[in-house]
């Protein structure tokens, strides 16, 4: 039992070194990046055209803020933006690029209306390139957008690799720790870590896309709240299987013990996981 215990002091301080200083704003931000293909050799401006005229902290431009003596290629811009009127009524909320020449980037990192009309201007030519209406879908939204003639498309790109290199590494950490909580309590027999090793795939694989899901639709915010209800679903999943797979072996306050700690800790290997996540 000492043993036992001086290995658990060894996973608590392990878990520490995943620890990150936390801010006051540490809320996931919804977000929509712009990647420009074939765009033009000249300078211009982009911004995306809001379907309603207030969203979040953005609103449309007052008359007062528009200035037509200053000649700059940028305020031509604003100017621009601020004064169009689209045929389907989406309009500029302030927000747009800066300075751009050739492909390139743009983000809006800090609520981006949820439906809008990419637009390109060159105030130097009075070019303009309208994309057709879209809609972001994930939290952290990626758009293609490329140039064909004076065809502007937009098209949102599915980002799915990072969770999935996400999801492994949990998936890994949660067997070591658990399999090390397993060796420490006598939990060593060829079937017993068989079970221990089937099970937490199960499990954790149902609980992984359950909090993918969340991640990808809400920036993992919303998946964080409901992590304690996901693992306790996967601690009586694996309760009941453990009290009978292990019945013959080990008394079931034992088993009842090594459930609740492994879970305890492979939970919160998830959790900090996830904030972690969440801290740009």
């Amino acid at each position: 039992m000492k043993k036992f215990f001086r290995g658990l002091i060894v996973v608590a301080v392990m878990l520490s070194l995943f620890t990150v200083p936390v801010s006051a704003d540490m809320g996931p931000k919804p977000s929509v990046t712009i990647i420009l293909k074939n765009a033009p050799e000249k300078t211009y401006y982009m911004a995306l055209l809001s379907k309603t005229d207030h969203y979040g902290p953005w609103s449309v431009v007052d008359e007062s803020e528009i200035d037509t003596n200053d000649q700059s290629l940028e305020n031509q811009a604003f100017v621009f933006f601020a004064t169009y009127k689209d045929k389907d009524g989406y309009c500029f909320i302030h927000n747009m690029s800066k300075e751009m020449k050739g492909s390139g980037e743009y983000s809006w990192s800090y609520y981006p209306p949820e439906e809008f009309k990419l637009a390109v201007y060159c105030p130097e030519d009075g070019s303009f390139y309208l994309s057709e209406a879209t809609k972001r879908e994930a939290f952290y939204s990626y758009f293609n957008a490329e140039f064909s003639g004076k065809t502007l498309t937009l098209k949102e790109e599915a980002r799915v690799m990072p969770y999935i290199i996400n999801f492994v590494i949990r998936m890994v950490a949660t067997l070591l720790v658990e399999l090390f909580i397993a060796y420490l309590m006598g939990y060593r027999a060829r079937k017993e870590i068989k079970t221990i090793i089937i099970v937490n795939i199960i499990t954790q694989t149902l609980l992984n896309v359950f909090l993918i899901f969340f991640d990808y639709y809400t920036g993992g915010m919303v998946g964080v709240f409901l992590l304690p209800i996901g693992e306790l679903f996967v601690f009586i999943t694996e309760l009941i299987i453990y009290l009978i797979a292990f019945s013959k072996n080990h008394k079931k306050g034992k088993t009842i013990l090594y459930t609740l700690i492994a879970n305890i800790l492979s939970g919160g290997l998830t959790l900090i996981a996830g904030i972690a996540t969440m801290i740009h």
